[in-house]
């Protein structure tokens, strides 16, 4: 699986497990609130209350606020190893790049990483991260992470592919049903249509095959009745029966199935949805009896029940499938729809203040997210992980030899200065740095362009003044490689034609500069500007970095290019690093026109080899 697939899979499952959590908490306060409410409020309004519940589930997104439930119960205060584990990935997407910082901290705490810009190249696939350990603190347990994301895609496949299979069986069998069209029922069909008021196309047809009265489809809706139960019909029955489903039609209530069922199908692993769900679907009934009820007179209120008790005695069951929306229950349910019918009157289906004061109470503190503490959303998190990571019980340090307590103290002092620097921020700045870097982020993840950030308080970017957003690429096929090489100014690198027998291509990253005049022109705008955080967008027409990468089982060969750095420049030509072999894999480096080419192997493979397959590899 590709580095962004799996990224924005677990984004995804993060939004899943997060909202289903959210919900969790919202399908108990609507059960308690009809258990509360079960004789103040109307059917109709039973089954609205469900309404937070689906659009909770299906918000992409939700403004912050001080109200919000969930600043009470949290899913960080509940379950925080879940909470931790399900926010990797946007930590991932929001250190797109590898702030300046980031870089400067490990080489001042890394001797070794001094010499030379090559030396972290083979960690720089993945950001540096895994030298580093900045966001991956605290988050040893990603394999038991997988498994889950992986044990949650297999129920939503299966759960899917049975609902296209049902779908498929519920098609043949309205294709095998008969359109109804004689004189008297076409009659009866088009008067109740025309009662209930629905304007919309609907086909009326009889099939043994379709459990129960029932409605199926909504963008070319059909009614269809089993020739068995139509044979046992008066008129009025037949009414009661018609209208209960034009009902439906109405509601547009197979929709609403098709989307309740698609939430199920995402959060299966819960059981309390599938709970609200079949409680949903009984709201969904006693709603249309309401619907239908209304459009009759007060006499006929008996009759209708006497109507659904002789359709329970041809058909007992639920109509589960979400393609169908029909006159069914179960006997457990029944006592409470007959009671609904027989105390039904048709003002109690005017709009009830109580039911929306209880929507809209519900709304205001469960459709909106917990509230952000300042301190947490001023730190830049490209540039200074969260206040969680840093003190994480086992910390990941950098491979290679280093000193580990040293290593340790720099980073918290980074974070204890940013932490003093946030603090000293007044709320106006908080808040613009805040929405400066969410804007910049926005942009670079929609656009893929290059931005860099002056920081007027650098102890919030490690002490740094500059920090950087986009300006990486990654490939995982050569020939996408090759077309945006191909685009760029300079010389860039290729597949060498001496490649080693076995040996495929891996992946490849382009970056832009991170050194050069424009920095300077930022820190002066930025200075300049007196803002607390100040964005420029960076147009570059030539990689500063371009590293390929092959393997051939256990085996990898890298080959990369890197702008130069005043002190690198000194060095011309070809020569060998001085390195630990069983630190770093053994380098040859390139020097020439500012720029340092190099080739490294985790076999054993001769200086002329390499020189050779470097040559081949640069073009100019």
């Amino acid at each position: 699986m590709s580095p962004t697939l799996h990224e924005n899979l677990l984004s995804f499952f993060g939004w899943v497990i997060r909202g289903s959590f959210m919900a969790s908490i919202l399908i108990v306060l609507v059960l308690i609130l009809q258990f509360l409410l079960r004789n103040k409020i109307e059917a109709r309004w039973k089954y609205w209350l469900w309404l937070p519940v689906a659009i909770r589930l299906l918000l992409p997104w939700a403004p912050e606020s001080s109200l919000s439930l969930y600043n009470v119960l949290s899913l960080e205060a509940i379950a925080p190893g879940i909470h931790q584990q399900t926010q990797v990935s946007s930590g991932g997407k929001e250190a797109g790049r590898i702030s300046e910082a980031t870089v400067h901290v490990e080489r001042s705490i890394n001797p070794e990483a001094s010499g030379t810009s090559e030396v972290p190249a083979p960690s720089l696939e993945s950001g540096l991260v895994q030298k580093s350990g900045f966001w991956w603190n605290g988050f040893n347990q990603i394999g038991f992470t997988n498994t889950l994301i992986a044990v949650w895609f297999a129920g939503v496949l299966l759960l899917a592919a049975k609902t296209i299979y049902d779908q498929l069986r519920l098609k043949q069998a309205l294709r095998a049903g008969r359109k109804i069209d004689t004189p008297f029922l076409s009659a009866v069909f088009h008067e109740t249509k025309q009662q209930l008021g629905v304007k919309q196309k609907v086909q009326f047809l009889s099939s043994e095959r379709i459990p129960g009265p029932a409605v199926v489809g909504f963008s070319k809706p059909a009614i269809a009745i089993s020739p068995s139960l139509l044979i046992t019909l008066k008129k009025d029955q037949l009414q009661y029966i018609l209208a209960h489903e034009f009902a439906h039609i109405q509601r547009r209530d197979v929709a609403v199935n098709w989307l309740m069922h698609i939430i199920l199908i995402i959060h299966w692993f819960n059981p309390l949805l599938w709970l609200a769900v079949r409680k949903a679907r009984q709201d969904q009934e006693m709603a249309c009896d309401a619907c239908a009820l209304n459009r009759m007179s007060p006499q006929q209120n008996n009759a209708y029940g006497q109507t659904i008790i002789h359709v329970l005695e041809h058909f007992s069951g639920n109509q589960r499938q979400p393609g169908l929306a029909g006159l069914s229950a179960t006997h457990k349910q029944m006592k409470r729809r007959l009671t609904m019918i027989k105390h039904f009157h048709k003002k109690s289906y005017r709009l009830s203040i109580l039911a929306m004061g209880m929507i809209i109470a519900l709304g205001s503190v469960t459709l909106v997210n917990a509230k952000e503490s300042d301190a947490g959303s001023v730190t830049p998190k490209a540039s200074v992980q969260s206040e969680q990571d840093s003190k994480a019980a086992d910390m990941i340090y950098p491979e290679g030899d280093i000193d580990r307590e040293l290593y340790k103290k720099e980073l918290e002092k980074a974070q204890k200065k940013a932490e003093v620097a946030a603090k000293a921020l007044t709320p106006e700045e908080k808040k613009y740095i805040e929405a400066e870097t969410n804007r910049v982020k926005k942009l670079s993840n929609e656009t893929g362009d290059m931005y860099v950030l002056y920081h007027k308080y650098k102890d919030l970017n490690s002490g740094f003044d500059l920090s950087y957003w986009g300006g990486i690429e990654t490939f995982t096929a050569y020939e996408d490689y090759l077309k945006r090489a191909s685009t760029l100014e300079g010389s860039i690198l290729k597949q060498p034609a001496n490649l080693p027998e076995g040996y495929k291509f891996s992946k490849a990253r382009i970056e832009g500069p991170t050194e050069g005049k424009f920095l300077d022109e930022v820190r002066a705008e930025g200075k300049k500007s007196g803002k607390p955080i100040y964005a420029k967008k960076i147009d570059w027409e030539e990689a500063a970095t371009i590293r390929l990468e092959y393997t051939n089982g256990k085996d990898t060969l890298a080959i990369s290019k890197y702008t130069l750095d005043s002190e690198g420049s000194k060095k011309k030509g070809f020569f060998e690093d001085d390195f630990p072999a069983h630190i770093y894999p053994k380098y040859v480096f390139w020097h020439e026109g500012g720029f340092e080419y190099s080739i490294s192997a985790t076999w054993d493979m001769s200086k002329e080899q390499k020189i050779e397959m470097l040559k081949a590899a640069v073009q100019k």
